[in-house]
């Protein structure tokens, strides 16, 4: 087991990053100029500047609207063959940016790596390498516009880093363009062969969906087969402490406070999973692990959003 130290040094790592990232986040939300850009493609204006002189490439959240907007104008003057054949081409790439564009079924139909072409938004391509499903993200933007983050490879470097992604539906498919940022604190690759790295991502991710579709949708969703990752899931426990999402569904309604909290050592590991913040906090007591049918020590990972305890853990 790692020491508390440690962990507590990850903890604030990851955090710090997240934090980094949901900040970013707020800031491209919140500038005028992507607002600016989602009603001139509705109102179909004809001035809007092009990629490479309305916005310099220091302004990476500018210039990826742009790159989208500039898709756009192609698509609503030559149409949809040209455009995809565009799109194709090593000439519509611009280092790090290039644009890809999915059709009404969510399959790839344009994109400089011919590898992705016919892959869908929901399949493996849509899933990056911390379990987070942009696909799905991808997919249900609208004429508004709206920013996904995820993990991606940068074929301009040749390595996964963290894409920040400008979403448009328009006519029934989907534009996209994005900007890639290194984080050095996450050493970009987060799998499966560092659990407490990966346990906080989901988390993360946990949240995130919780953000984009609400409490209803994120609960439904955490109750299903599909979120299961392996030996990692997803809980959440309501304000009154009852358990509403989990992998089990035979333990759904029970009180983290009662039965439920106390493992099989006797340890009341829910008393101290209930002091969890927004901060987070990690948790370690003995727990039924699906994936093995065994009792292991599992080490979680909950924060606390919205009045409701957020969580997930690795075994070992």
């Amino acid at each position: 087991m790692r020491s508390r130290l440690s962990i507590g040094k990850l903890v604030a790592v990851l955090m710090a990053a997240s934090i980094f990232l949901s900040g970013c986040h707020h800031w491209m939300k919140n500038h005028s100029y992507m607002d600016g850009y989602s009603r001139m493609d509705r109102a179909g204006r004809s001035d809007r500047p092009p990629a490479r002189q309305g916005w310099p490439k220091a302004d990476r959240a500018g210039y990826t609207v742009a790159m989208v907007g500039k898709a756009l104008r192609i698509y609503d003057a030559k149409g949809r063959e040209a455009t995809v054949d565009y799109y194709n081409s090593p000439e519509s790439v611009d280092g790090e940016w290039y644009v890809f564009i999915a059709d009404e079924n969510n399959d790839l139909i344009a994109h400089p790596n011919p590898d992705h072409l016919g892959e869908n938004l929901m399949g493996p391509l849509g899933v990056d390498i911390t379990g987070y499903r942009h696909g799905e993200e991808i997919a249900s933007a609208t004429a508004e516009g709206k920013w996904v983050d995820y993990i991606f490879l940068n074929p301009a470097t040749g390595n996964q880093e963290y894409k920040h992604t400008w979403v448009v539906k328009h006519d029934g498919l989907i534009f996209a363009s994005g900007w890639y940022q290194v984080l050095p604190s996450l050493a970009l690759a987060v799998t499966k062969a560092q659990p407490a790295e990966y346990t906080v991502a989901m988390v993360d991710k946990a949240l995130r969906y919780y953000k984009a579709h609400g409490r209803e949708a994120a609960v439904a969703h955490y109750n299903t087969p599909e979120s299961v990752d392996g030996e990692w899931y997803v809980y959440i426990f309501d304000e009154n402490d009852q358990l509403i999402a989990h992998a089990n569904p035979d333990l759904l309604g029970q009180d983290l406070k009662e039965g439920l909290g106390l493992d099989s050592t006797g340890y009341h590991f829910g008393t101290d999973m209930l002091e969890a913040t927004a901060e987070g906090l990690w948790v370690h007591y003995v727990f039924l692990n699906p994936a093995t049918g065994a009792e292991q020590t599992k080490h979680s990972w909950t924060v606390r959003h919205d009045g409701l305890l957020i969580g997930s853990g690795w075994y070992e």
